[in-house]
């Protein structure tokens, strides 16, 4: 079995939703992303010289990072006919094409200098500038769409639904977009989904990690 280094309510997180949508196991291993500490003894650094997750290591030993590709591997094991998307379909690439957009437009393109602690509060601003345009292309692609491949809720909005779970402590308003609250609203309401980010918040707190405390 694959084992995820994940800490509580960072990016592994839409790895962990696309675990629990897909129907696949993976070994856990929790870590404190603030120490790199993982909960087993050792450290992040040993694992992934960046220090960051999301990590996923193989049962051959071989790692996978960036949680785009760690979201595309673990869709691929998904035996959940409504879930897993084959490379032969045309709705593979919009999964690849929507799974990149959250990874850069959205994690490294927003949230990677709004949480950056050394990051000014002008350029903080300059960044949630930027937030419209993105959303303008979500509002857009989700008009008479419940998910982002349409009628079904893919590996690409496990990614997109953990933008939301960290959109507010981001600062970034999206609530004058309708078709993206109605679709924010519907992913976050998911029985799984909504049980990980309990267990996650909780997580946060155990492992003392406290990502968002004031």
């Amino acid at each position: 079995m694959a084992t995820l280094y994940h800490a509580p309510l960072t990016c592994s997180l839409a790895a962990c939703f696309a675990a629990a949508e897909g129907g696949v196991d993976l070994n856990i291993a929790p870590l404190n992303l603030a120490t790199k500490q993982l909960a087993s003894g050792g450290s992040l650094y040993d694992v992934n010289t960046l220090g960051q997750v999301s990590v996923l290591k193989l049962k051959d030993g071989s790692l996978l990072t960036e949680t785009s590709t760690v979201i595309a591997w673990i869709q691929a094991q998904s035996t959940n006919a409504d879930f897993r998307i084959d490379p032969s379909s045309a709705d593979y690439f919009q999964m690849l094409r929507w799974l990149a957009f959250c990874a850069t437009e959205l994690h490294k393109g927003l949230f990677r200098v709004i949480f950056y602690q050394e990051a000014t509060d002008e350029v903080k601003d300059r960044v949630r500038a930027l937030a419209p345009l993105r959303f303008d292309v979500l509002e857009n692609h989700l008009t008479g769409r419940d998910f982002l491949l349409g009628g079904r809720y893919s590996a690409a909005d496990t990614y997109l639904t953990w933008f939301f779970v960290l959109s507010r402590y981001a600062q970034v308003d999206h609530a004058t977009y309708p078709n993206i609250e109605a679709y924010r609203q519907r992913v976050l309401a998911r029985p799984a989904i909504q049980a990980l980010i309990e267990s996650d918040t909780q997580l946060d707190q155990d492992l003392r990690q406290n990502l968002f405390a004031a």
